[in-house]
């Protein structure tokens, strides 16, 4: 039998009885009360049994309260190791504020009932969201309480009950294949040319020559660009524009690289270069100093687009952000640059070996490859 903690009383009559507080789903404080110890422990069993799950004696513990000792004990050691990134963190406290807090309030955490759990997922089924994020958030709540259970603050995890999620399905997304006789590189250079901010312009140049990440070229210095210290037409790539424009660390390990690019390029790069004041190392700032944001790159590209002829408006990709990157990674796995995937994934930096095989290698392995890859880019 679970040791409450039961304290002892005298009533109004001045009888000794058997006390035991607890809180209710909403928090406000209760009592169960007997004439002694024994009969207070089973009105105690029956009456958190009867509701499906066990009162524990464990201290009170808020969603708060377990969500703090997650995040500041867990996922920020994660973060310290280099297993979690900021932005993760940033996504976990967004699905927290957004879904988990509105739906169970700062309730003590030892009373959520199996029930409650399923309306909460029922919940986030009737906002439209999709399947993964669903998962998403939902798994973001069992780590909270499974945390706090693996770390003995609860007795009791109502997460491992059951599957939760039976009814949730995910659907993986069918890219569209490119048609590289339609979708020419010469056509999106046009679509570049079709920018009409010079430094937006620029950038996306760099992203559709290097296949590198947009954070990733919009963090770039003088310092990286190889070419001024060498006749190397290379540029270092080791940094990335974070959220809230923080300079922080590529994506993963492998997204620092060193990359090649055209003379025409470094030529277009050299004039930005020269235009700059003399003490700005950083090369992509807006008007206010700061880095140049991902959402005017996807906004230049959009206005682009619609300026494109009409057979050239439905791009196959659909993230613009990374048209540019998903663009060239294809076009060197079509055009077999790349032997392997694993030689392709360490040029674009990316550190899933499998996702890149399936993603860009399979799906033209079978085709008859170019002796030898070469390309002759020129910028207008």
């Amino acid at each position: 039998m679970i040791n409450y903690n039961i304290h002892f009383t005298t009533n109004k009559k001045g009888k000794k009885i058997a006390r035991f507080e607890y809180k209710k789903p909403d928090g406000s404080k209760a009592f169960l009360q007997a004439p002694n110890k024994s009969l207070l422990n089973e009105k105690i069993e029956k009456k958190f049994k009867d509701k499906g799950f066990v009162k524990t004696h464990s201290k009170e513990i808020t969603l708060d309260e377990a969500k703090d000792f997650f995040v500041n004990s867990h996922l920020n050691y994660k973060r310290n190791i280099g297993k979690t990134s900021e932005s993760t963190i940033e996504d976990y406290n967004s699905f927290y504020k957004c879904h988990i807090y509105p739906f169970f309030k700062n309730k003590d955490v030892r009373l959520i009932e199996k029930q409650t759990v399923i309306d909460f997922v029922d919940s986030l089924k009737t906002k439209q969201l999709d399947g993964k994020t669903i998962i998403k958030i939902f798994n973001h709540f069992k780590n909270i309480i499974s945390y706090s259970a693996d770390k003995g603050k609860l007795d009791y995890n109502i997460t491992k009950d059951i599957n939760y999620l039976t009814d949730i399905f995910t659907s993986n997304k069918k890219r569209k294949k490119i048609d590289f006789g339609h979708w020419t590189f010469e056509v999106m250079q046009e679509l570049i040319y079709k920018i009409n901010n010079p430094i937006d312009k620029l950038i996306c140049m760099l992203l559709l020559e290097t296949a590198a990440r947009p954070s990733e070229i919009r963090a770039l210095e003088r310092s990286d660009l190889l070419f001024l210290k060498s006749n190397n037409l290379q540029i270092n790539i080791n940094k990335a524009v974070k959220r809230h424009k923080k300079l922080g660390e590529t994506k993963t390990d492998q997204g620092e690289r060193i990359v090649e690019i055209s003379a025409s390029l470094k030529d277009h790069i050299l004039d930005h270069v020269n235009s700059l004041p003399d003490l700005q190392d950083k090369l992509f700032l807006n008007s206010k100093s700061k880095y140049v944001c991902v959402e005017r790159i996807i906004r230049a590209i959009n206005k682009a687009f619609k300026k494109m002829r009409p057979e050239y408006q439905d791009f196959p990709i659909a993230r613009k952000s990374y048209a540019f990157r998903h663009y060239r990674t294809t076009y060197f796995a079509a055009f077999g640059k790349f032997n392997n995937a694993l030689e392709l994934a360490h040029y674009i930096g990316d550190k899933d070996i499998n996702f890149v095989n399936k993603t860009y290698i399979a799906p033209f392995e079978h085709n008859i490859k170019q002796k030898e890859f070469s390309e002759n880019i020129t910028w207008n």
